[in-house]
Parts: structure tokens; C-alpha cells; sequence
């Protein structure tokens, strides 16, 4: 993709946010950890935010347009000062009349005192919009304009910040402005997290987590589709290479999903969960026990669980000849069935997003 797009792009600002904010290797890390380096650790990753009861009538009351469950990218905390970061990330600014200003309300509201009563001890909590870098200034004036119309109205929105990033000198540049600086202690205006770009990057290497509902591009869907599934064979491959003969080894999709992603699937919301999990399901491990139920009986499937178990090493050499796609012809997109199973029953993704 060009690298210039991609910092556009849903699913690859979600995955940089996720990166800022998990522990990597202090001299080998694939994005800076800027987030964890300051001492701040992932808490929820696209979680509905489930206002308390007062608050939810206090947002009736108000008559403003306004979502009930906003969806957060990510929320990640530093429990010793009980403070929060909540990100939200756009492919562009926005304007006070614009239809994501329904979504902005939940946000600030959500990030007011109605934090402290869902995520307590948390109870310090900033609003991060990450937008390209040019339109962080009309960020924070929607921003602005929508906290004093919640104020006007009697609820209690929290503060706010606005992100950018930018492509300068084959880097990717992380800024933010003086909100964030007084609310981290900070003195830096920006940090450069990736560097040694070309005109096209893959982000492959970077995609821990995708759900179909991070991207309307249908293009750009299958690819990260296509990625995750590849991921989560390659780790198959990798454990079954080292199974015993005689040994049974079991799988479930978010075991294999909590391997490929580091752990970070656990703070998934629930539904994103199960939507990634029947990705795998329907593409990998029903495509695996259709063609070999016959051949080989030590490959079972029961619900979620695949499990393999081989007698002698001519069957499990033919199998991971096979799995290593020789012969793998299994597609990212939805077949018929398909249609029923993934990323469809998202009732509160929909509602928020």
C-alpha cells in the first residue's frame, strides 16, 4: 500500500495505537512504544462503553444526537496515577455538522466523570482523536464547539486532545498538542515511530488484530483478511511441526489468535472476538477438515477445537506439505455460508460505529 495512504487507513492507525502501547524490545521494536515507555498499558480494545444508568438518562434528557454505546479503538491506563488515554482514530477531520459529531458527543461524555464510574480506580481520562497531522487543528475545533454544547445541556464532558500523524522523511510522525503534554507530563511535541519508509509499505508485519468492521474498503478488507489468516496458519504450522507422533495437539481459534497477536486478543471486545474467531473457524479450520476428515481420522473437529494426532510420520508430512500451500487455495472473502457466520452478528458495532 502507499505509505501515504496508510496513515489513513482504519486498520492500520488501530494497529499503531496498539503497538504505542505494548512492551517491545527497547532496541528492536517494530513501532516506538511511546505509550508503554511512559508507563501505560492496553486496558480495552473496541469495548462499547456502558454509561452508567444516570448518565444514560442525563443524555436522553439532553435531546442531543447522540450515540449510547460508544466504541472506543483502544483505552489504555497507568494505574499508579489513575489516568486513561481514550483514542479514537479517523481517516480525516471533522466538523461540528458533520454525522460522526453523534459519535464525538458519546466520546467526551463518556470520558467525563461517567469514566471514573465504569473504569475506577481509573478516573482521570483524555479523549485522543488521531487524524492526519494537517487536520489536527479542525479536530479540536469540533471538539470544542461539541464540549460546550454537551455543557450547555447539563452533561459533563471530559477533556480532550487532538493526534496526527504524518510522513516526513520516510517517517511516520506521532504529534499531539498541549492537552496531552499537561495531562502526561510531558515536554515533547511529537515522536517519530516508524523510520526507514518506502514510497509502499507492507503492514503485514504490524496487523495484530482486523475486523471487518475496521474497514468499509472492500479491497483493503480481504487483504487484512488474508493476513490474519496467514498468520494464524503459519503459527499452526509452526506447532504442529514440533507435535510427537502418537501425540495429540488442540487448537481453538483464540488460542492460535492469542499467539499471533501476543497476548493483545484477550483485551478485544467481546464481539470483535467472536467475529476474528469465526473468521478463522469457517476459513481454516473447516477448510482443513473438509479435505482431510477422510483421509486422515486422527484430524478431528468438534466446535471450536481442532485437534491432530498422527501414527506415523508419512501422514504428517503429507498433511504439512499440504498446509504449507502446496496445494492451499482457501480465499479471504465470504462464500454463501460464510455470509451467516462472519462479522454479522455485531449488534453493538453497528450501533456505534
Amino acid at each position: 500500500m502507499k505509505t501515504q495512504k496508510l496513515i489513513k487507513d482504519p486498520v492500520f492507525q488501530l494497529n499503531l495505537l496498539l503497538w504505542m502501547s505494548k512492551e517491545q524490545p527497547p532496541d528492536n521494536y517494530r513501532i516506538r512504544p511511546v505509550f508503554f515507555d511512559l508507563g501505560y498499558k492496553i486496558i480495552y480494545i473496541e469495548q462499547p462503553f456502558a454509561f452508567p444508568e444516570s448518565t444514560l438518562n442525563a443524555l436522553a434528557d439532553s435531546h442531543l444526537d447522540i450515540i449510547q454505546k460508544p466504541e472506543p479503538e483502544v483505552i489504555i491506563g497507568k494505574t499508579s496515577e489513575k489516568k486513561a488515554l481514550y483514542f479514537e482514530a479517523k481517516a480525516n477531520a471533522f466538523d461540528y455538522g458533520s454525522s460522526n459529531s453523534k459519535q464525538a458527543r458519546a466520546h467526551l461524555v463518556a470520558c467525563g466523570p461517567a469514566f471514573g464510574e465504569v473504569y475506577g480506580p481509573l478516573n482521570s481520562c483524555l479523549l485522543c482523536y488521531l487524524v492526519p497531522g494537517e487536520g489536527r487543528d479542525r479536530m479540536s475545533g469540533c471538539l470544542r464547539n461539541l464540549t460546550e454544547e454537551l455543557k450547555k445541556k447539563g452533561l459533563q464532558p471530559g477533556l480532550f486532545s487532538s493526534h496526527g500523524l504524518a510522513l516526513t522523511d520516510n517517517k511516520i510522525i506521532y504529534s499531539w498538542d498541549k492537552s496531552f503534554k499537561e495531562h502526561m507530563g510531558i515536554d515533547k511535541d511529537d515522536a517519530a515511530i516508524m523510520s526507514g519508509l518506502e514510497e509502499d509499505t507492507d503492514p503485514s508485519p504490524l496487523v495484530l488484530l482486523f475486523s471487518d468492521e475496521d474497514c468499509s474498503n472492500t479491497e483493503n478488507r480481504d487483504f487484512y483478511r488474508r493476513v490474519v489468516l496467514d498468520q494464524v496458519r503459519a503459527c499452526l504450522l509452526c506447532d504442529l511441526h514440533s507435535l510427537p507422533l502418537n501425540k495429540s495437539y488442540e487448537a481453538t481459534p483464540s488460542s492460535l489468535l492469542l499467539k499471533t497477536t501476543d497476548g493483545v486478543f484477550q483485551y478485544l471486545g467481546r464481539q470483535r472476538q467472536k467475529g476474528l474467531s469465526q473468521l478463522i473457524r469457517a476459513k481454516i479450520f473447516d477448510w482443513i477438515y473438509s479435505n482431510w476428515k477422510v483421509k486422515q481420522p486422527g484430524i478431528e473437529l468438534n466446535g471450536e477445537r481442532i485437534t491432530f494426532t498422527w501414527n506415523n510420520m508419512k501422514e504428517k508430512e503429507e498433511f504439512l506439505d499440504w498446509l504449507e500451500g502446496k496445494r492451499m487455495k482457501y480465499d479471504a472473502g465470504k462464500s454463501g455460508e460464510d455470509q451467516l457466520m462472519l462479522f454479522t452478528n455485531i449488534k453493538d458495532n453497528k450501533e456505534s460505529k
